[in-house]
């Protein structure tokens, strides 16, 4: 046992100070305090700035003490710090780092950002998600001759190493859950296209509705609205509009069900008027496991393999073509 406190001590010395990253930022140290633990109302770019500060002291601390790294290149948007999604992915992605003697730095891809500063002194790299990690994006990572793993996102070459969930498997799995369940007019709440991960999903909607030879109704296929943060709310709506509305309804992610959620109760509709599943199984962070079946999406594994696999290619045997870890379906805690 004391050995476990005295490494969690060294590991504590290893991060930067508040008082570093104030010293660096001109911000308060107050201020930085609240941003790093996602407390307070901040700009974007306020908490962009500290958080980079914090990145670049731990890649300098990290280098100086010798250690290697890998640095994890994700889209800034604003709720990043509240998605238990992507937070869990680089949960996993930080936890094999430590095993396996890396030291992860994040940093955000924000438009217009110069990929070289990405390149410097860094063992690997991992681009998680879609969004700004565009093909083109990826193309100047991959010509850079440093080790690269996507995680969330593919080339459809597969000539780059991918690590994701099956995410046409998982809309498969999802559309065929309300199917066993006699609901023949399933509504689809859409997301993003620039997500390859989203776009799957839809496709494995679509192939469970062939497969029980149920026609594709466009009606049924919700536009996506841009709607800040809560996403599914307009989408639901827009459903609830219809003259004949579906009987359950299959959103893209677990975020977009919470939204339909909303939409739903304050359209007066009971829990199971319309049947709702979501993806991701993040339910238990905003109380709603016990309301609404959702597709596992094992995020901790898939943060965890992306590292083991780059690791191999940075020591020279690098691989290519996808890793697909299958999801799992997860039903309400009430049933």
């Amino acid at each position: 046992m004391k050995g476990e406190i005295m490494s969690e001590k060294n590991e504590s010395r290893r991060k930067p100070s508040i008082k570093e990253i104030a010293d660096r930022t001109g911000f308060s140290p107050a201020t930085v305090s609240l941003v790093l633990n996602q407390k307070g109302s901040f700009s974007d770019e306020t908490k962009h700035t500290i958080r980079q500060a914090y990145a670049e002291l731990s890649h300098d601390r990290a280098l100086a003490e010798g250690r290697l790294l890998i640095r994890v290149l994700i889209e800034q948007y604003a709720s990043f710090e509240t998605d238990p999604y992507y937070g869990e992915i680089i949960h996993g992605i930080e936890k094999e780092c430590s095993l396996l003697g890396y030291e992860m730095v994040l940093s955000f891809v924000r438009e217009g950002s110069d990929s070289q500063a990405w390149l410097n002194q860094v063992g690997g790299l991992i681009a998680l998600g879609g969004g700004l990690i565009t093909d083109e994006l990826i193309s100047e990572l991959r010509h850079s001759g440093i080790p690269l793993v996507l995680v969330d996102n593919y080339t459809h070459k597969g000539d780059i190493l991918s690590v994701h969930s099956d995410h046409y498997g998982a809309g498969f799995l999802a559309t065929e859950y309300l199917i066993g369940r006699g609901h023949r007019r399933i509504g689809f709440i859409s997301g993003p296209v620039k997500y390859k991960s989203l776009v799957d999903r839809y496709a494995g909607y679509c192939a469970a509705l062939m497969e029980h030879g149920m026609p594709l109704d466009p009606q049924f296929i919700t536009p996506n609205f841009d709607d800040g943060y809560i996403k599914g709310y307009q989408e639901m709506k827009y459903l609830l509009q219809l003259s004949e509305r579906p009987t359950a309804v299959f959103a893209v992610s677990d975020r977009a069900a919470f939204g339909a959620l909303q939409a739903m109760n304050e359209a007066g509709l009971a829990d199971g008027e319309i049947e709702l599943i979501g993806c991701d199984n993040v339910g238990g962070s905003q109380g709603m496991a016990e309301r609404i079946a959702t597709v596992n999406i094992p995020r901790l594994e898939v943060g965890q393999m992306s590292v083991r696999f780059l690791v191999e290619a940075i020591k020279g045997n690098a691989l290519v073509g996808k890793v697909v870890i299958p999801g799992t379906l997860a039903l309400p805690s009430a049933e």
